[in-house]
């Protein structure tokens, strides 16, 4: 999807003030199977008992005064959770709108995994781009891997989870020093694909009531896979991935092989998932070089991954004005997206 005219303002991280080194876990035995290419990230922990979605909160805040936007400017805002915010039966999105004063906004809940980032803001720019009286919009995210219900450190395969909060900005104006404009975006989803998530298992009434009260997002992939081999699922992936990037690309008038386009930023999984899977189908497309893998710094962010990628990449990069940074996203379901960005 071309996307002309809107820009992205203001992307911001929060992060909780604990941090958890990976070995500090391996030294006291709370990690099993472990994954060693997912390296020594200080991993970030939020256990203060305050909800989830006050990283949102606070993100947000900081977000709206880089991007010099009021409160009141936001249209709709979109809040990105993969697990629980802090209540039951509870709008985390109003309560993040509550909390920034975006009183006059429309707030929506998205949860897509850690993908939702990424629908978030194909649906901000879709809803600016058919209405004009929408002056900004707000993609904000939020995730706390909290005991007990969840194990941060034998969740998934291919990483462990860190927590953060990130906020997001799109208005129709740049912000001073700190915009990006939005060339394209495009995604792919494999729905059948669900199935990975819970092969082998009966429904249950409510969260985290199986397995002695713990998620567990391991056994029923490894069920599918020894059900259905791996063969499909790659396929799907290689398909999908290549598709959503090479039609983001070609939305933007790119190719990819342009100078101007600095750096390709990935999910902050293990540096195994990094090498055999985004490498090979992402550096024929943009160059080794340019292809930027954090999961070493903080692991995996979850719904805050994209964010946080776009934030360091805005930082560390040593960007000028017409460079091109490029988001590629997946999450569970599965979707995979790609975000084309210019500095302004």
């Amino acid at each position: 999807m071309l996307i002309d005219g809107l820009y992205l303002n203001g992307c911001t991280v929060e992060y909780p003030d604990r941090r958890v080194p990976v070995s500090e876990a391996l030294a006291q035995g709370r990690v099993r199977d472990f994954d060693e290419t997912i390296g020594n990230p200080d991993v970030p922990v939020f256990d203060t008992g305050r909800p989830a979605a006050d990283l949102a909160v606070e993100a947000l805040a900081k977000a709206l005064k880089s991007a010099g936007t009021d409160a009141s400017e936001v249209g709709w805002l979109f809040h990105c959770g993969w697990w629980h915010q802090g209540f039951d039966i509870w709008s985390a999105a109003h309560y993040v709108a509550h909390r920034t004063d975006a009183l006059g906004a429309l707030p929506v809940n998205l949860s897509q995994g850690c993908n939702a980032p990424m629908a978030a803001l194909e649906l901000a720019a879709r809803a600016m781009l058919a209405d004009p009286s929408i002056r900004a919009a707000a993609v904000t995210a939020a995730d706390a891997m909290q005991e007990p219900q969840v194990d941060r450190w034998n969740l998934n395969y291919g990483c462990v989870h860190g927590d953060a909060g990130t906020a997001m900005v799109i208005a129709r104006e740049p912000a001073p020093g700190s915009s990006f404009r939005i060339l394209s975006m495009a995604s792919s989803a494999a729905p059948e694909l669900e199935e990975m998530n819970r092969y082998g298992y009966e429904p249950t009434p409510g969260p985290a009531l199986r397995d002695g009260g713990k998620v567990d997002l391991k056994a029923a992939k490894k069920a599918y896979l020894a059900e259905y081999g791996i063969e499909h699922f790659a396929r799907r992936s290689r398909e999908s991935l290549t598709g959503c990037v090479r039609g983001a690309l070609r939305d933007a008038g790119l190719s990819g092989a342009e100078e101007r386009v600095r750096a390709v930023a990935v999910p902050r999984l293990s540096a195994k998932i990094f090498e055999t899977v985004y490498r090979p189908q992402l550096a024929p497309l943009f160059g080794a070089e340019k292809l930027v893998w954090h999961g070493g710094r903080t692991a995996h962010l979850g719904v805050a991954d994209v964010g946080a990628n776009i934030a360091d990449l805005h930082e560390e990069q040593d960007l000028r004005p017409g460079d091109v940074c490029v988001i590629v996203n997946a999450g569970g379901g599965y979707t995979w997206s790609c975000l084309v960005l210019e500095l302004m």
